[in-house]
C-alpha cells in the first residue's frame, strides 16, 4: 500500500493562467532522468517545486515576476511528473534529491514550494538543503498523517495499520514525522514564508495555523478565495513572494 500510496497517477488541468504569462521558459536536465524548466541565466536562484500532479509551468507567473528583480528560477518536475523519471515521490526521496540538487546548481538563494513541493522542501531540510529563504504555498505541514489518513479511508485494519506505520517510518530512515514542516521549518531558523488560503479545499488552512503556532517567527500570508492552485496567479501573493525572496529589499529578514 505505501508504494501505491506514493506513486502520482495523471495531472491536474492546466489553468489558463499558466500560459497566459511571462515566457515558456526552457527546458533543462539537471542531472540524467530529472527535469526543470528555467527562466533566466543570472542573478540569485530561486528553485521552485510544484505539488502532486502539478508541474512546472505553475511557476511561469512567479518567474516572469522574479526575472523583472533580477532573480532566475529553476523549476523542478519531481519524478514521476512532466519528463522526469521515476514512479515513486515520497518526502525522503525529494528530500534527498534536493540536497543534492544543490551540489548542482551551486546556492540556492530561495525555494518556493507549493502543496506536496511545500512539503518536500521541509524534508530537504533534515539532509542538508540550505536555502537563505524558503516560502510554502498551500503546503501539508503535517505529511506523514496522509498516508495513514489514506490507508484508513481504504479500511486498512487495526493490525495492519500499525505494522503500515512501521514500514513508513523504516521508509523514511526515522519516525516519518520528523520529515514533517512542523518540525524541520521551525528548527531550521531560516526566514520563511507561508501563504495560505482561509477556504483550500485540498489542504485544510489549520495546517498553515499548525505551523504559525510552533514557530511565532514565522512570516504568514492568508487569503481568501484564491484557492489551491490559483493562490500561485493571484498578483498580491506574487509581489509578496518577490518583496519576501528580494536580497534587494531587505524584507525577507524580517520576522
Amino acid at each position: 500500500m505505501a508504494d501505491w500510496i506514493s506513486r502520482p497517477r495523471g495531472r491536474n488541468p492546466t489553468q489558463s493562467w499558466e500560459l497566459a504569462t511571462g515566457t515558456a521558459g526552457r527546458e533543462i536536465e539537471l542531472r540524467t532522468g530529472l527535469h526543470a524548466r528555467s527562466w533566466g541565466e543570472t542573478g540569485p536562484l530561486v528553485l521552485a517545486l510544484h505539488g502532486w500532479r502539478g508541474r512546472t509551468t505553475q511557476f511561469r507567473t512567479l518567474a516572469a515576476a522574479l526575472l523583472a528583480r533580477g532573480m532566475r528560477t529553476v523549476a523542478i518536475d519531481l519524478p514521476g511528473h512532466g519528463g522526469s523519471v521515476g514512479d515513486s515521490a515520497t518526502p525522503r526521496l525529494l528530500g534527498e534529491m534536493l540536497a543534492e540538487i544543490e551540489r548542482i546548481t551551486g546556492p540556492v538563494h530561495a525555494a518556493v514550494g507549493h502543496s506536496f513541493g511545500g512539503a518536500a522542501l521541509g524534508a530537504s531540510l533534515v539532509y542538508g538543503f540550505r536555502p537563505k529563504r524558503l516560502v510554502i504555498v498551500s503546503s501539508p505541514t503535517r505529511v506523514s498523517r496522509i498516508p495513514v489518513f489514506i490507508a484508513k479511508e481504504a479500511g486498512l485494519p487495526e493490525p495492519a495499520m500499525k505494522e503500515f506505520v512501521k514500514l513508513l517510518d523504516r521508509d523514511a530512515g526515522r519516525p516519518s514525522a520528523e520529515l514533517d514542516l512542523l518540525a524541520t521549518l521551525p528548527a531550521s531558523g531560516i526566514p520563511s514564508l507561508v501563504i495560505h488560503d482561509l477556504k483550500d479545499a485540498v489542504i485544510p488552512y489549520v495546517e498553515a495555523e499548525a505551523l504559525a503556532n510552533a514557530w511565532p517567527g514565522l512570516k504568514v500570508m492568508t487569503t481568501t478565495g484564491k484557492g489551491h492552485r490559483d493562490i500561485l496567479s493571484a498578483p498580491e501573493v506574487l509581489k509578496v513572494i518577490v518583496e519576501f525572496v528580494d536580497p534587494a529589499t531587505g524584507i525577507a529578514g524580517q520576522k
